[in-house]
């Protein structure tokens, strides 16, 4: 039952197929990447990423606070205040104990742009006994001072009784302070020293995430300092919490997703999404069109043309006009066709009726193969009967040639025996042509006789050799060899005739793929059909190849894949000839 092809889409549809597709791609591309981006803004991977971002930033300013703090060691490491606060209690003077102490105040704090200001109050007389230094380069000014001493000063002074050597911060209203007690060798509080710490140079960082609409952070016990914005109560969906530790507290930063801020790139995508789709409507409609009537049109009258060729309007003409060269071309081209096929079909039918009658009198005329060989073995009883034994043997050989030639059997293949006997008909013919002037030898073990070859393979190489054996002194020798070689028979043909630049370049072009025997003339085609031959039937592994051997010597050298005679048959050669 014959498959049934199913039948393809017609061009009319394909191509606003493709169309709608070339406009679609682009559309899905930028969703696409409209998508990626979106997913790795407020996807979990993004938000994973704000969270260690959130955490490496509040380390950053636990460092600084740190750095604070160990500041702040530098009062009670100093015995500067402890001497001075020993010489005021052996005499009394407050204005050294005063000097000497706002002097180290001064030295240690005064230039640091860490902190605003600092305060020293010594625990005998903490209203009276104060010290202030204000950091020169950082904008303090004395106003600032007063709100401690005014409002933030009672705070400061319950933080610092529970303190004892350890280090507070506290925090009231948009002032950030770093409290810790001084002692001496006793361990007795001697005094408070409070840092006004300059608030952006520690927390810079966290006030400058993009992503984040609101953000605050908590050290210690203290109240939280709002940095940027005012995180609401009720906050969860995209507020993000992080921690840290530094020397003696704990640290906290709480931030607020800005969606808004993070969806800020994407409106360049929506404008190029919804351009794109402005302009490509309206280009999309104009290609359907365009389209429809330079291409679709055209090719429906060419397609319509053909079917009614095919159905036997043989000369039918398109009257369309097409509306481009191309198309024009074509329709021009299959008018003069079509006109052609209806001329050619009328002189072809009259050429049948004559090669017809050609026919009928060719077969009259035809000589049946049987008669020749017949007539062939009539003349040879007739010379045995008058004892011309060597014209007898001239015919069998002949004859032994002309049954290969003929080949009754129909098989491209033979047994290398069976080829051996026609080449030793070949060669005694040949003998009798040349006598004692050629010598010919052959060298072929009996285990290759069963191996299979292209019936007539050897006889053209072998004429070919001979043709070429006998040099200028009118003798020669050539010489016929076999072996196996891997998986391949391997047919050496040898003379001595020698191979001349012009004969190899000869050689070269009639052995090459692409060689063209119609242009050749029919007595320098023989070596090119064997290589074909052996192409076609073993592949390009194998073939005919000609060339030098030692000193004067040409060989032949075939080459065909070893096949032995089905069933193994133990067959012998004819007796080959060896003069």
């Amino acid at each position: 039952m014959k498959k049934r092809i199913p039948r393809a889409l017609s061009l009319r549809r394909q191509v606003p197929l493709a169309v709608f597709l070339c406009w679609l791609i682009p559309v899905l591309m930028t969703l696409g990447v409209m998508s990626w981006y979106f997913a790795a803004s407020v996807g979990p991977e993004a938000e994973k990423s704000r969270t260690q971002q959130l955490s490496l930033t509040l380390q950053m300013c636990a460092d600084r606070l740190d750095s604070a703090v160990a500041a702040s060691r530098l009062a009670s490491y100093d015995p500067t205040i402890d001497t001075a606060w020993s010489g005021y209690l052996r005499d009394g003077s407050y204005a050294a104990l005063y000097r000497t102490t706002r002097s180290f105040l001064n030295r240690q704090y005064g230039f640091d742009s860490r902190f605003l200001f600092s305060v020293f109050w010594f625990s005998e007389d903490p209203g009276t006994m104060t010290i202030t230094a204000l950091t020169g380069g950082t904008g303090a000014v004395y106003g600032q001072t007063s709100r401690l001493w005014e409002q933030d000063f009672p705070a400061a002074q319950r933080l610092a009784a529970g303190l004892d050597t350890k280090v507070g911060f506290l925090r009231c209203g948009d002032r950030f302070y770093l409290v810790r007690n001084l002692m001496d060798s006793r361990f007795q509080t001697t005094g408070v020293l409070v840092l006004a710490l300059n608030q952006p140079y520690y927390f810079e960082e966290l006030t400058s995430l993009a992503w984040a609409s609101a953000v605050d952070v908590t050290i210690g016990q203290a109240e939280p300092i709002g940095l940027v914005g005012e995180i609401p109560a009720d906050a969860s969906g995209g507020l993000l919490e992080s921690s840290a530790s530094g020397s003696g507290y704990g640290l906290s930063a709480r931030a607020l997703t800005d969606y808004n801020a993070l969806m800020a790139p994407f409106r360049f995508y929506f404008y190029l999404l919804g351009g794109m789709l402005v302009l490509l409507v309206p280009l999309l409609f104009i290609t359907f069109r365009f389209l429809r009537s330079k291409i679709t049109q055209p090719i429906t009258a060419l397609m319509d043309g053909a079917a009614e060729i095919e159905r036997g309007k043989l000369g039918y003409q398109l009257a369309c006009k097409a509306s481009s060269r191309e198309f024009q071309y074509l329709t021009d081209s299959f008018n003069h066709m079509s006109g052609q096929l209806q001329n050619q079909f009328n002189r072809l039918y009259q050429e049948e009726l004559a090669l017809r009658d050609a026919q009928i009198k060719a077969l009259q005329a035809h000589i049946n193969p049987h008669f020749l060989n017949n007539t062939l073995e009539i003349i040879n009883w007739e010379a045995r009967m008058s004892g011309d034994a060597k014209v007898s043997k001239m015919i069998e050989a002949l004859s032994t040639v002309l049954d290969a030639a003929l080949d009754r059997r129909k098989s491209p293949e033979v047994r290398l025996a069976e080829e051996m006997r026609y080449v030793s008909a070949y060669l005694y013919i040949i003998d009798q042509r040349f006598g004692r002037r050629l010598s010919i030898t052959t060298d072929i073990p009996e285990a290759l006789m069963d191996c299979r070859v292209p019936r007539l393979i050897l006889q053209p190489v072998i004429e070919n050799a001979v043709e070429h054996g006998i040099g200028p002194g009118g003798h020669g020798t050539v010489a016929l060899r076999g072996r196996l070689d891997g998986g391949f028979l391997i047919l050496d043909i040898e003379n001595d005739g020698g191979l001349s630049e012009q004969d190899e370049a000869h050689i070269a072009r009639l052995l090459s793929r692409g060689y063209d025997a119609d242009r050749e003339s029919s007595g320098n085609i023989g070596i090119a059909n064997v290589n074909l031959r052996l192409r076609i039937l073993y592949g390009g592994d194998c073939g005919l190849t000609i060339f030098r051997g030692e000193g004067q010597q040409v060989v032949a050298r075939l080459r065909i894949t070893a096949s032995p005679e089905p069933g193994g048959q133990d067959g012998r050669a004819a007796t080959a000839y060896n003069k």
